[in-house]
């Protein structure tokens, strides 16, 4: 037996339910993003090694 009680939803409830969904899903993507390109720019100043002295003493 079939359920002949079905409802059809509205499609602006429909978009605004997607709306709540992918607006903040996307600008957490966004802030992601940006913060994980900072990882893999150029530092200003390269990291170098002391080395030992030689020699003297």
């Amino acid at each position: 037996m079939a359920i002949e009680n079905t409802r059809r939803s509205s499609p602006t409830a429909l978009g605004l339910t997607w709306a709540i969904v992918v607006l903040p899903t996307l600008w957490g993507l966004t802030y992601t993003v940006e913060n994980a390109l900072k990882l893999f720019r150029n530092s200003p100043t390269p990291v170098t090694v002391a080395q030992p002295q030689t020699g003297g003493r």
